[in-house]
């Protein structure tokens, strides 16, 4: 087994434990759940370009708690030749306060085998505020104070995130997910979707995936999800 290889069995063991946590945590809090996963990609000449994605979100509620589940993968390759390989998961559960203002703990691990950090675990608690809540509109700041574990490079870091969803009528939603975070080098994450629903269970749509930490990545894809 190669260096990194090593390197990513080695570290890759405290994202078990924040899967294991934010799992316990749906299981004993599920009241209304809904999980929806996406794959993606475009081919260009096979042996030329490649890209796939894949991802799968699960959101649980209930009266005071609300908690999500993300994970994302992402595979480029160019000319036979790999140049993307990322892996991001995450976690976080909401205590509401009032109406706007609520609680929010929150955990990630993120994997890029050509960053020279490869593996990043965030840990963080904070304040999130809703910023609107409307039929057809829904947007959410959140700002924490977290701690960065990263290779031996461990730091305590400022994390702020906005969400922006507009159903633009039955069939079709926009969505817009950032995330910024301090540190030695500051991480930054973009997601942008439009999704058209085929039906109550499936759709398709278009998601670009922009990332800076510190190497700068922007995925395009065509995507194919399911609900469930």
């Amino acid at each position: 087994m190669n260096n990194i290889d090593k390197n990513f069995h080695i570290n890759f063991s405290p994202f078990y434990a924040i899967v294991a946590v934010m799992f316990l945590m749906f299981v004993a809090n599920e009241v209304k759940a809904e999980t929806s996963a996406k794959i993606g990609g475009t081919f260009v000449n096979l042996d030329e370009s490649i890209v796939f994605t894949g991802s799968i979100d699960n959101k649980w509620e209930t009266e005071l708690w609300q908690g999500t589940f993300e994970a994302d993968y992402a595979y480029k390759a160019e000319d036979g030749d790999q140049t993307i390989n990322k892996f991001k998961t995450s976690g976080k559960l909401i205590k509401s306060l009032t109406e706007k203002h609520y609680i929010v703990t929150t955990g990630s691990y993120d994997y890029d085998e050509f960053r020279d950090n490869q593996d990043r675990i965030v840990m963080g608690a904070g304040h999130g505020y809703k910023i609107l809540r409307t039929d057809r509109h829904k947007a959410s700041i959140e700002n924490s104070v977290a701690y960065l574990l990263s290779n031996g490079n461990n730091q305590p870091i400022i994390r702020s995130s906005l969400w922006y969803a507009f159903n633009l009528n039955t069939k079709v939603k926009f969505t817009n997910k950032m995330l910024w975070e301090s540190g030695d080098d500051d991480y930054l994450r973009n997601e942008t979707a439009f999704d058209y629903s085929l039906t109550d269970k499936v759709t398709v749509g278009l998601k670009n995936v922009y990332t800076k930490d510190p190497i700068e990545y922007s995925i395009f894809n065509i995507t194919l999800g399911v609900k469930f």
